[in-house]
């Protein structure tokens, strides 16, 4: 038996976002993860796989076309999209390109289950890892931690319990009822005064679906993410946002602007009533700060955190009501961005911080960083995105930039800022924002190869 009902707006959030994603680009919505299954039965895993697409709807859940919305379809039971292969593993790597052939195959947002794996085993059917991948429209990094943590629980104990929070469904429901309606309107009236400051015009938006030449710049170090935590402890602040005040100072800087607009990935599980959900539930959520050269570090890093921290107060609400918020300010200011696509209009520049697993960053890594474009960046949606994924102790910073709008040298010059900034809210926060650009700060020699490298490598190069 199979029910159907609405969408939460998480689910409803994915979906707007993902189906404006080209046809061949729709694998990115997908996030994978591998468990290590050595001296575990056959029996343990299969018994724990079973319990948690049981205990979870989501992994259950298949979405169809509605009316004006689409619709999730809730199946009581469902096969367990997994393979079984048998093989000899000789490149203990091997499962890192298990996991990316599996993430690199885009879901049918309609019709099917959003996930898949591959439990590989070895030659006499011993259990060796299994990778799995997941389309962003059923879970989100959160939930997958949660699964894992179940997993390792199950197959310990076929009969272990774990806090159960909502399901998307009774999310859905709890964000219709009337006691919810003072929230949702908090949310629109926060989006109405963001959208009455203006956005980012200088950040042009594109329709759905519509291509573009972008490009891509991926820094990464061990030594930023550590050094990142250690100014959040001194400044009373988290370590994405000093990641992210130094992006929005370096954007600010080359837009020529003295305000910026940023756009924030929220989890929404700030309440402890949420903290054990399990489906997809980030949002997008915007604010506008300035930004004063003539600040201290310290104070900028703490100006970009409190914004940000504010806007997640609001980061829960239905996006198709908000895009038409939007298509009414737009009417009325004519500042029409002559298409529909109101995903690309809204987050016309965002940054998502990914702490991928639980070992921490050393500030005192020696280790050199490393600089690297990316010969194909995506090649749609928004004009500047940055999203930082903290995993192995190992911070890469990902950046992805329009370039008749960020050129190579700005993107390469954005991440100096943040590398330099960074090292100097720990060492000297009372530095003034603009002497991340002036003297010797602005050739990045004070940086240590740990932060940012010396030999820098060449942009690729698109046709036309």
């Amino acid at each position: 038996m199979s029910v159907e009902a609405p969408l939460s707006n998480g689910q409803l959030f994915s979906w707007r976002e993902i189906e404006r994603y080209p046809e061949d680009w729709l694998h990115e919505a997908n996030l994978a993860t591998t468990w290590d299954l050595r001296g575990l039965s056959n029996g343990q895993v299969t018994t724990a796989l079973r319990r948690l697409a049981y205990r979870h709807e989501a992994l259950r859940t298949t979405y169809r076309p509605g009316c004006d919305r689409p619709v999730q379809v809730v199946h009581d039971d469902a096969p367990l999209p997994v393979e079984t292969v048998d093989r000899v593993v000789t490149d203990p790597a091997e499962h890192e390109q298990t996991k990316a052939e599996l993430v690199a195959r885009p879901f049918a947002m309609s019709g099917d289950l959003n996930w898949r794996g591959r439990l590989v085993r070895s030659p006499d059917g011993a259990p060796l890892y299994i990778s799995l991948a997941f389309s962003h429209l059923i879970l989100d990094l959160w939930s997958i931690h949660h699964l894992q943590d179940q997993f390792k629980a199950l197959v310990a104990d076929p009969d272990a319990t774990a806090a159960r929070g909502l399901t998307p469904r009774e999310l859905a429901r709890r964000q219709r009822e009337e006691a919810w309606r003072p929230r949702q309107e908090s949310s629109e009236r926060y989006w109405q005064d963001v959208l009455a400051e203006g956005l980012m015009d200088r950040l042009p938006t594109l329709p759905a679906r519509v291509k573009r030449n972008r490009l891509e710049l991926t820094l990464h170090s061990r030594r930023l993410g550590g050094l990142a935590a250690e100014a959040g402890r001194r400044h009373g602040v988290t370590a994405p946002a000093v990641v992210m005040a130094f992006i929005a100072a370096g954007l600010a800087r080359h837009l020529g602007t003295d305000r910026v607009t940023m756009s924030l990935m929220s989890s929404n599980r700030f309440a402890q009533e949420d903290q054990h959900n399990v489906g997809t539930m980030n949002q997008l959520i915007p604010f506008v700060t300035g930004v004063d050269p003539g600040a201290t570090l310290a104070e900028h890093i703490r100006r970009l955190h409190w914004a940000g921290a504010k806007s997640y107060r609001y980061s829960c609400y239905d996006f198709d009501r908000v895009a038409e918020l939007a298509a009414g300010d737009a009417a009325r200011t004519g500042r029409d961005p002559g298409h529909d696509c109101w995903v690309n209009h809204l987050f016309r520049a965002w940054f998502n911080y990914i702490q991928v697993d639980r070992r921490p960053s050393d500030p005192a890594d020696q280790s050199p960083a490393e600089l690297a474009w990316t010969p194909l960046a995506q090649q749609y949606g928004q004009a500047f995105r940055v999203r930082v994924a903290v995993q192995g102790g190992r911070t890469s910073v990902l950046m992805l930039a329009d370039p008749d709008v960020l050129p190579a040298e700005a993107m390469v010059d954005i991440m100096r800022t943040l590398a330099l900034g960074t090292q100097l809210a720990v060492a000297d926060p009372d530095r003034r924002l603009a002497d991340l650009w002036e003297g010797s700060g602005r050739s990045g020699q004070d940086l240590p190869p740990s932060l940012f490298p010396r030999d820098l490598p060449d942009p690729p190069r698109h046709p036309g």
